[in-house]
């Protein structure tokens, strides 16, 4: 028989062969590693996540009190602006009654300095024409007491006491002119 050099891997054994020494060795290098693992990373991962999830916890929690503050905000706004609004529409009511009123008074004042216009015009207008009347009284008194002078002096019978008075009464006009 040929003499084969056997191959690593036959050496090795197969997959499923158990080489008791290797286990040994693989379990306490997994046992170590869980050792070194447990002591130096899990329990900074085990703390880092544990702050992650406190973190994102606060967050959240942070965030739906932003919300509540916000939609309590909102009415408050909303709340605000209908006051507003109500206040604008009272206002604007009672401008509209006081300029309806200053309306009024200023309609009834206008009234009153009419009337009372009307009234101190009527009032001339009668002192006016008491003076006219007074004006005119005093002429006819003078144009009588006139003509019956000139009729003493003219002592004539009625014919020419008539043509005197006629004469004196075409000369009116021009007398009143001048």
């Amino acid at each position: 028989m040929p003499s084969f050099a056997l191959s690593p891997v036959l050496a090795a054994g197969s997959i499923t062969d158990l080489n008791p020494g290797l286990t040994i060795w693989t379990g306490i290098t997994f046992l170590v590693l869980l050792v070194v693992l447990g002591k130096f990373a899990w329990g900074p991962i085990v703390a880092m996540l544990a702050e992650r999830e406190r973190t994102i916890r606060d967050a959240i929690e942070s965030a739906k009190k932003e919300r509540l503050e916000a939609e309590r905000l909102l009415s408050d706004q909303k709340q605000a602006l209908a006051q507003a609004q109500r206040e604008a529409a009272e206002l604007a009511r009672k401008n509209q009654q006081e300029v309806e009123a200053l309306r009024q008074e200023l309609t009834a004042r206008a009234r009153k300095e009419a009337d009372e216009l009307v009234a101190t015009a009527r009032h001339q207008i009668a002192e006016e024409l008491s003076k006219a009347r007074a004006e005119l009284k005093a002429q006819v008194a003078d144009l009588a007491i006139d003509a019956a002078g000139r009729l003493v002096k003219a002592n004539l019978d009625e014919k020419a006491q008539r043509k005197l008075v006629e004469e004196y009464i075409a000369q009116l006009p021009a007398n009143r002119a001048a």
